[in-house]
């Protein structure tokens, strides 16, 4: 549930409640994003690169519930998608659909080889060309300066992320 506190100073802070879920260890990998940040940006090397994690508020208020601050201006790749595709009538789950039209029940997938497994996924790619999330960035840019930034910056910060996530082993959750 989002909320919006007013601040002691006049400003308004929002921030989605959440319930029935521990954030004290997210607060954690939000402190250690931003150590991340201070030590990439206090390295010669990649403070050229002004690569940084957007860290936002995690305020746990109990075991099983706390605050998360509202990061303003931000879409989901999965939003980012679905308006996309909807747009060009193209299915979402599309290349997902093909995927399971290969096998007759999902848990099936699991005792397909490595290789059949990189078959199929290379099989449902070939559903749609491969440019959606270029497209997107292209469309939400008002010019081309901007989609040459977005164009570099989102892989870097993927990249960043991947990155940081492998090593803390952090999974799909953050």
């Amino acid at each position: 549930r989002r909320m919006v506190i007013n601040g002691g100073d006049g400003n308004t802070y929002p921030f989605l409640l959440k319930g029935h879920e521990d954030l004290r260890q997210d607060e954690r990998v939000m402190q250690l994003f931003g150590l991340i940040n201070t030590l990439l940006a206090n390295d010669s090397e990649t403070s050229k690169t002004h690569l940084n994690i957007t860290v936002y508020s995690v305020i746990p208020l109990s075991p099983n519930s706390g605050l998360i601050g509202w990061v303003p201006n931000c879409d989901t790749i999965h939003g980012l998608l679905q308006e996309y595709r909807k747009t060009k009538k193209i299915e979402l789950k599309l290349e997902h659909m093909r995927i399971f039209s290969m096998v007759d029940r999902p848990d099936l997938l699991d005792n397909l080889t490595l290789i059949q497994k990189v078959e199929v996924f290379e099989w449902a790619m070939t559903a749609t060309d491969g440019y959606d999330i270029s497209n997107i960035l292209w469309l939400k840019s008002r010019n081309a300066e901007a989609w040459l930034d977005r164009r570099s910056t989102f892989p870097r910060s993927l990249a960043l992320m991947s990155i940081v996530g492998y090593i803390l082993g952090l999974g799909d959750r953050h």
